[in-house]
């Protein structure tokens, strides 16, 4: 028999109804969801409540105390699997923070939500719960990093994003694809993911923020956020990693004195590239100190940079290295 944990934070597939109409989310605590489920005989599953939120509201120590719960089931020998519920606005961002510290070499862990509250025509609250137990249950998941179920599709924690604001396909790894299906419980992986290094948990985590960077962006809106102090940053650029002009005085500037910064894409997929040499340019930006990163969203490029700061690595070359993919994970 398979021990399974699932972990309640609430969200859109623990919603009730409100009194105006709308919906409550996170009210329903993790027993009720699992009521409706019809389980096979050779899965034991313990639920626990960790939080009951809607995911606008979860943060870095939300997912600090989920991680901590995951890693005493893992070292503990308690959990054969871990399933987490979780609000699908930030679902991508908590099942990246749980990719980049557990271990979970021996144990699944699948975070899975909803598009549709429960008590909906349609939901897919229970279907979506019912195939991440199928998944966290399987031994073909073992060894494959944090998977997200969505819609009897697995995917990649690293690679996931949320492509729909209300359809039942509302998760993709655009350009990628999924890692494989829940097909009528039977867990079929048909690619494994590239990943990256295991970091050390460590909290609290500084504060790195994000700049969306757009046609016409003005200098005045970078040179605030510095002044705010962050202790570190990541450009969310466009094409190939590149910045308006105008910005590149004010990043000098501040990574000179030590400042943290990374740079993305803020295309669907693609890697940044030094591809041309122009004012603002990726080309620039790396000559200055910053860290062009392949393959991540902003949003969880900003997780990882402020994991590796919280581990004292500060240094482009450290940063770099920590950003690498690999076949195996260290």
């Amino acid at each position: 028999m398979k021990r399974i944990f699932l972990l309640s934070t609430g969200g859109t597939i623990a919603s009730a109804p409100g009194q105006d109409g709308r919906d409550v989310s996170g009210a329903l605590p993790g027993e009720a969801l699992v009521q409706a489920l019809a389980l096979g005989e050779d899965i034991r599953l313990e639920v626990e409540s960790v939080l009951q939120k809607p995911s606008n509201a979860i943060d870095a120590t939300d997912w600090v105390t989920i991680a901590r719960r995951c890693e005493a089931l893992i070292a503990g020998g308690l959990a054969d699997g871990i399933v987490i519920t979780h609000g699908t606005d930030t679902l991508e961002d908590t099942a990246y923070f749980l990719e980049c510290v557990l271990d979970t070499a021996r144990v699944p862990v699948v975070v899975t939500g909803s598009q549709r509250v429960p008590h909906a025509l349609g939901s897919d609250a229970h279907a979506n719960l019912k195939r991440a137990i199928d998944a966290a249950a399987s031994a073909h998941s073992i060894g494959m990093g944090v998977m997200i179920a969505f819609n009897e599709s697995l995917y990649s924690a690293s690679f996931v994003r949320k492509v729909s604001s209300f359809r039942l396909d509302g998760f993709d790894a655009p350009g990628l694809g999924c890692l494989g299906f829940i097909d009528n419980g039977e867990v079929q992986i048909l690619q494994r993911p590239m990943r990256q290094q295991r970091l050390m948990l460590r909290a609290p985590l500084p504060r790195v923020d994000i700049l969306p960077v757009y046609a016409g962006a003005s200098a005045a809106f970078l040179e605030a956020v510095l002044e705010s102090g962050p202790a570190g940053l990541v450009i969310d650029g466009v094409g190939r990693g590149h910045v308006p002009p105008c910005w590149m005085p004010a990043l000098r500037s501040a990574m000179d004195r030590g400042l943290s910064t990374l740079v993305c894409s803020s295309t669907l997929h693609g890697a940044t590239h030094q591809s041309y040499q122009f004012p603002g340019s990726l080309h620039e930006l790396e000559e200055a100190g910053a860290v062009g990163v392949r393959h991540l969203t902003a949003r969880k490029a900003r997780i990882r940079l402020a994991l590796l700061l919280a581990n004292g690595a500060n240094t482009p070359p450290a940063i770099r290295t920590a950003f690498d993919w690999q076949q195996d994970r260290c």
